[in-house]
């Protein structure tokens, strides 16, 4: 089947589908290329890309995950844990490592990645033209033996709304990345929220590329204080970080 006719409305400009790029498919997900040259994919379950096509896969998770989370500051002073849910491509674990990886620390990063998509570790491991190379080169190590240096992952294929609920706390980032609202609703339910808050460690921060009035009501009803990311270039508006209010 033509990945247009798959995607329709969602995709309208030839240049997301360079020529020297085939076409490819996996299972439900079909292979793009997106703003900022970096891979990404179609979920045709839900509907909607695991990245933002205009911003980029890469620059959607430095800018709106990554730098607001503040992890590149804390590295240098403690030992730090991260909750990563809704795992996708790898993304914002594979940005966090490749950035917190430049720093010299001897303090331990530890990530709990949760994703109920059991083929997803297998694109991870196959798709070597993924970006940041280097990020993604401990990400593969720690998916395959839980440790790369001071890097250590755990990932958890179930259900999230499952899991966060047998997790202990003290989490210095939640990266909060399912599908939106509309597409993944059980999501971003009030629960979820109060629940990752209850998981965030003094100082600790929840990221999301969502900034919608609907999402933000939510979270401070479940007791967070949210406010922008930084907007990446071609984004249509900033994300979310959200602290304990």
């Amino acid at each position: 089947m033509n990945p247009k006719s798959i995607i329709g409305e969602n995709i309208e400009k030839e240049s997301l589908f360079p020529s020297g790029l085939p076409f490819k498919s996996y299972n439900d997900k079909v292979l793009l290329v997106s703003g900022d040259g970096s891979i990404t994919f179609y979920n045709t379950r839900y509907r909607q890309s695991y990245r933002a096509l205009s911003t980029g896969a890469y620059t959607e998770s430095l800018m709106k995950f990554f730098i607001p989370s503040g992890l590149l500051e804390k590295t240098v002073n403690k030992d730090l844990r991260v909750l990563d849910v809704c795992f996708g491509l790898g993304y914002n674990c594979a940005v966090a490592f490749d950035r917190l990886s430049s720093v010299s620390s001897p303090y331990r990063v530890h990530v709990v990645s949760i994703d109920k998509d059991e083929t997803l570790p297998e694109l991870v491991n196959t798709l070597k033209i993924l970006f940041p190379t280097k990020g993604y080169g401990i990400l593969r190590k720690c998916l395959a033996t839980g440790r790369c240096g001071r890097f250590s992952m755990e990932l958890h294929i179930r259900n999230a709304l499952e899991v966060i609920w047998d997790l202990r706390g003290n989490f210095d980032a939640v990266f909060f990345d399912p599908f939106s609202q509309p597409r993944n609703p059980e999501m971003w339910h009030l629960d979820v929220f109060k629940r990752l808050r209850e998981l965030l460690a003094e100082g600790g921060k929840l990221l999301t590329y969502a900034g919608g009035k609907k999402v933000r009501r939510i979270m401070e009803e479940a007791g967070l204080n949210p406010s922008d990311t930084p907007i990446a270039r071609g984004a249509f508006m900033p994300g979310t970080v959200a602290v304990r209010s």
